[in-house]
């Protein structure tokens, strides 16, 4: 047995008794995004449809089972158990029994991403579609192999300029990797 039902414009709470567990699914969903909260609580076989109550500090659920009665507080973007809840003054909303199938949940469509234009800044510039980077003389590809054209070797302590096949820097004196 599923019920569900929406809390506001952009929460839908989905409540499903599977044996002798109640999955309770918070979904909060606003344009390009989508937050689920899911918990699940060892209740026992339901008897009776749960009910949901709307108070001034945000919904609670109950559920009668055959292990005894429960409460649910949902409030925000959070579920918790609570014991023996103040019900005065609560509006009871009504839960719409639906097909418990894990499909028929959280349908929701994403756009794909659009490709991104290549950034630019000064001598700089990195292009995520093609997975590369550039920066003056220097470029790194992920994509295909490149080699250096670049024939000039520096220390990689100090940065300055080495001749090829000197075993330290003349600078710092930095022992060179060969």
């Amino acid at each position: 047995m599923a019920y569900t039902v929406n809390l506001n414009g952009n929460q839908q709470l989905t409540v499903i008794n599977q044996r002798i567990q109640t999955l309770i699914t918070l979904v909060s969903s606003s344009p390009g995004q989508q937050q689920n909260q899911s918990s699940s609580f060892t209740t026992g076989n339901w008897i009776a449809p749960p009910q949901l109550y709307k108070t001034a500090s945000g919904f609670i659920l109950q559920i009668n089972s055959d292990r005894g009665q429960h409460f649910v507080l949902i409030q925000a973007n959070s579920i918790s158990t609570t014991t023996n809840p103040s019900l005065q003054n609560a509006v009871s909303v009504n839960l719409e029994n639906t097909p418990d199938t894990p499909s028929n949940q959280n349908n929701v469509e994403f756009e794909p991403m659009k490709p991104m234009q290549p950034m630019k800044m000064g001598n700089m510039s990195m292009d995520i579609n093609t997975m590369s980077m550039q920066m003056g003389n220097m470029s790194m590809n992920l994509k295909k192999e490149q080699k250096s054209t670049s024939t000039k070797a520096f220390c990689s302590q100090c940065g300055e300029k080495v001749k090829r096949g000197d075993r330290f820097c003349s600078s710092c004196g930095h022992k060179l990797d060969s």
